[in-house]
């Protein structure tokens, strides 16, 4: 079977099988290996198979021991893998890669056809080392080894915003400038928030954050620029190309689920980065070390920063998107859904661990699902493996305001931005109408039909359809 396994399989193809066995076998004897009558002996017996599970399909965590084989080589010189016996060393934490492969499990069991979607992967890393802990790549190694933990380039949707919103503090913008909550056109491109609902208000970032408001999120893009986010995205710990387009801000670059969970684990250290591994240390067969884990921190942002956006995500988890996370201790997170609820996201953190989690289908088909369901399955495992972790707080909070910015801020100078509509009428009461005036619209005061009456004036705001010189109100 060796120069074809596929093809000489008895299980793929039982009659080729037979045909390259008696070929074997003939050159065998031409080789003085066997005789010719014990040639034809065994050539004229029939294939005789005992079929039994895999070895590799009964290991424990099979994604994860994937991983860590495909790591090796780059650790250990390949004569020194050939000869074999060496030990390997690695992070997984047992108990807890049981909890992620059960959490996993039960969501696909219990939401996956209602919700439409298929698979899920969870992938949790101590962000003090940079050590991963659990990580299940999909619901069945036997049917799939592909790692979706690792291999698989999703869109992270609005997990996405916390790198703009990092990079916007990292600039020293405070988290409560605040931007129009309207519909928002800009160069053509037009985000909109989810189910289309806008305030039609000024949002600070602090709480476009929570509520998740993509129109704020583009516009904090155009503050604070393509570059300086990517840059940050890069040292927070995203590998993945990120391309400088405006729908950047809300996860049109796809990345993978170890970097993305990898990313929020240096905000979960104070902005120090520790890349993500596996493998501890490796002895050979007299115990001699081959291999041992070594690395300093990176510095990925600032602390002041770190513990801002970290404030920012608890608030998500408080009164946002991510109530579903909360454990009934600190915890900061985001929620993520990419178009038509392709991939459903929640990566969180506690100060020891961090977690993160993806639900959707490998064709990208659309579910039917919402990121609250990965946030719900990121606190089933989590419940399970906290426990053994003391309470700790997160850092406290700098000061937000007059703060120095650690980067600068290259502002985008885009061609031509508008907002496409105004916000709705309403009526306070039967006698009045009001209606909010989008911002640099032009306000007029008029006097009411009844002008000789004592009712009080009525406030009327022109048509707002010209492009505004600058989306950004402080």
């Amino acid at each position: 079977m060796t120069p074809a396994p596929s093809d000489y399989s008895p299980l793929v193809d039982p009659e080729l099988a037979t045909r390259q066995r008696d070929r074997v076998l003939y050159k065998m004897a031409q080789a003085g290996y066997l005789s010719l009558s014990e040639a034809q002996t065994l050539s004229a017996q029939p294939l005789i198979l005992q079929r039994g599970p895999l070895n590799r399909f009964q290991r424990q965590a099979p994604y994860f021991s994937d991983y860590v084989r495909q790591q090796l080589p780059k650790l250990v010189k390949p004569q020194l893998l050939q000869a074999g016996g060496i030990r390997v060393e690695t992070t997984l934490n047992p108990h807890w890669q049981q909890a992620a492969e059960a959490a996993i499990a039960k969501v696909v069991r219990e939401q996956g056809k209602g919700q439409q979607f298929q698979q899920a992967s969870l992938v949790a890393i101590d962000p003090r080392r940079g050590a991963i802990q659990a990580m299940v790549g999909g619901i069945d190694y036997s049917q799939n080894q592909f790692n979706r933990a690792v291999q698989a380039q999703r869109q992270p949707g609005s997990t996405f915003k916390t790198f703009v919103y990092a990079t916007a503090i990292a600039a020293g913008i405070s988290p409560y400038k605040s931007f129009y909550d309207a519909d928002y056109v800009i160069d053509g491109y037009r985000p909109r928030n989810y189910n289309n609902h806008y305030r039609y208000a000024h949002v600070s970032l602090h709480n476009a954050l929570a509520a998740s408001l993509n129109v704020i999120a583009v516009q904090t893009l155009v503050d604070v620029g393509w570059k300086p986010t990517i840059k940050i995205a890069r040292q927070l710990g995203i590998e993945s190309e990120l391309a400088p387009t405006y729908s950047l801000a809300l996860g049109a670059s796809e990345v993978n689920l170890l970097e993305l969970t990898s990313a929020y684990g240096t905000l979960a250290n104070r902005g120090q980065r520790h890349a993500p591994f596996a493998i501890q240390r490796i002895l050979d067969r007299q115990g001699k070390v081959l291999y041992q884990r070594q690395s300093q921190p990176k510095t990925g942002i600032d602390s002041d920063t770190a513990a801002i956006v970290t404030w920012m995500l608890q608030d998500v988890v408080n009164a946002g998107t991510g109530q579903s996370a909360r454990l009934g201790r600190p915890v900061a997170g985001k929620t993520g859904t990419s178009d038509q609820a392709r991939d459903l996201w929640f990566v969180g953190y506690i100060p020891q661990l961090v977690t993160g989690v993806w639900l959707g289908n490998d064709d990208s088909k659309p579910t039917q699902g919402a990121s609250t369901t990965a946030a719900a399955t990121w606190r089933d495992f989590m419940l399970k493996v906290v426990p053994g972790l003391p309470v700790e707080p997160f850092p406290k909070l700098p000061k937000l305001e007059g703060r120095k910015g650690t980067i600068k801020a290259e502002a985008i100078k885009p061609k031509r931005t508008y907002y496409a509509s105004t916000a709705p009428q309403y009526s306070p009461t039967p006698r009045r109408r009001y209606r909010q005036t989008p911002p640099n619209s032009v306000q007029t005061y008029a006097p009411s039909s009844r002008s000789r009456s004592r009712r009080p004036y009525r406030l009327r705001s022109s048509t707002y359809a010209a492009p505004a010189p600058a989306p950004a109100v402080l």
